[in-house]
This record gives C-alpha cells, structure tokens and sequence, in this order.
C-alpha cells in the first residue's frame, strides 16, 4: 500500500488521514503567518513575540532562559539574545533569582505589556470563530488535538511540558479516565490542561490505572 501523503492532492481524493495532515500543516502555516505580521507591525521578531507572550502570562520561576529555550526548542542562547533586545527595547526587565545570583528572570515592564495587548491579536480572528462553534464540537476537536500533541510529545527533545499527561498529579488511562490528585477531583478529556501553572514532574511519575478500573 502506497504511504499516505498530506502533500498528494491525488491522496487526498480519498484519504481522510491525507487530508487531516494538510489541514493541521495548512492551520500552522496561517498561524505563522498571521505571527509573523503582528511582529512586523511591533517591530519585533516572530521569536521575540513568543517570548512577551509566553513571560506575560508565566511566573518568574520558569520565566528564565533555560525554561523558555526548553519550551521552544531552541538553543539557550538564540533565547537569550532574543530576550536582551526585548530588554533593551524596554519592554522586559531582568530580575535577579534571590536563590541563585547567578540566576534571573525576565518580567515585563509597563511598555511591554502594552505591548503584549497588542501582541495577542494575532489570534483575535481565530478566537471569533472559536466562539461561534458548538461546546461539543469544540470538546471533541481539543481532545483530538490534545491526542496528537501528546503523541508528538518527545520529552528527550523538549518542548511541551506541562500537560497532565506529563505531570505527577496525573492518574488514568490517557483515554477516558483521568484525575487530578492535586486538585482531587475526575477530569473530562476536553478538561485536560496543555499549559497547567501546577504541574509538577518532581513527585515521581503518576500512577496510571487500567481500564478494568473504576475511576469515571
């Protein structure tokens, strides 16, 4: 059997699975694109968007160069220099780890989260059509989109960390049984966290409970 291609417009003619893979890579490249314009218009890079959006709406503790080249996947000191033309633009600051003074973190400023207001609009026409769409068809397109994240998931690489998943607290089955043991309570599949402020990987790995289970 010829191997399904995203890319053949022959295959997808009759392949679903064909036809998935150019719109998930159709869907990343608008998304890019739209990115790519917002930076433009702030006179900024793509990279250092990403970095006021993701240290606008995280805490110091992961706000640091090694955390953010990790979420990224890219090299710390791609990260780093990206992160000092924002502080020198004005619109990060660089605080100093009272740990470990040989540690910071990057806040923003009150420029920079102006900034990050308008960083965010990028995304304001997809939210509308979001919140135009059924509750039930948006459950199920997350859940599918979460299954594929967490199949891509390559904690050798990096990259995305903080999905249940992933995290301590977690029990299940990664189907249709989940629980939080932090927050003691039985998680829908549309429910599981992709960006979780309380995950935590240094308890030791989660125990994950079989299908003959009674938990949901």
């Amino acid at each position: 059997m010829k191997k399904t291609s995203g890319f053949s417009p022959e295959q997808q003619l009759t392949s679903l699975d064909a036809r998935l893979l150019l719109s998930l890579q159709r869907l990343s490249d608008m998304l890019k694109a739209m990115q790519w314009e917002q930076a433009r218009i702030l006179g900024i890079t793509p990279l250092q968007l990403q970095i006021l959006l993701f240290t606008g709406h995280h805490t110091a503790e992961v706000n640091k160069v090694a955390y953010i080249a990790t979420e990224l996947q890219l090299s710390r000191p791609t990260v780093s220099d990206a992160a000092a033309a924002l502080v020198s633009k004005g619109f990060l600051r660089m605080e100093e780890d009272m740990r470990d003074r040989r540690s910071y973190s990057f806040l923003l400023t009150d420029t920079g989260r102006e900034v990050l207001t308008q960083a965010e609009q990028y995304i304001a026409e997809l939210d509308t059509i979001l919140q135009k769409r059924p509750l039930q068809e948006k459950s199920s397109l997350y859940q599918s989109v979460y299954t594929i994240i967490a199949g891509l998931y390559d904690k050798e690489k990096g990259g995305m960390q903080r999905m249940c998943y992933s995290c301590a607290h977690y029990e299940g089955n990664k189907k249709r049984q989940h629980y939080c043991r932090l927050f003691k309570k039985k998680l829908l599949s549309a429910e599981l966290q992709i960006d979780c402020i309380d995950h935590s990987s240094l308890s030791g790995p989660a125990r994950v409970i079989s299908s003959s289970d009674n938990n949901g």
